[in-house]
């Protein structure tokens, strides 16, 4: 017997109860079994992603361009321009050891899978 999908029937059960038994949800309980529980749970994820997308474009999205103006106004931007003004910019532009590492591994893997040795 698969308990874990018993557990989730029961508690999904127990929500629409809990919803039904309350006088100001029962429209809401209503609508839930008119569109099915999975529906209502779509309609609400995008509900989230709405809110979290306005929230990021309010608050966040700000304060990010606030530093990468900062960052902009004090350190090099790469153009054409500066790059043959002056060629050696281009060493911070060579990936980190770390970087290369995770190829390394990642080299590895594909390796592996494909079984090529």
């Amino acid at each position: 017997m698969n308990w874990k999908y018993n557990i989730w029937k029961f508690l999904a059960a127990f929500v629409v109860v809990l919803i039904i038994l309350n006088p100001e949800t029962v429209q809401l309980a209503f609508f839930i079994d008119a569109i099915g529980l999975e529906m209502f749970l779509m309609l609400l994820e995008i509900q989230f992603l709405v809110t979290l997308g306005l929230f990021f474009t309010t608050y966040i999205k700000p304060v990010f361009l606030y530093f990468t103006g900062m960052y902009s106004r004090h350190f090099l931007s790469f153009s054409w321009k500066t790059i043959k003004e002056k060629p050696e910019i281009l060493m911070l532009t060579v990936p980190s050891p770390a970087t290369l590492m995770h190829m390394l591994v990642l080299v590895a893997i594909i390796e592996i899978i494909t079984n090529t040795h």
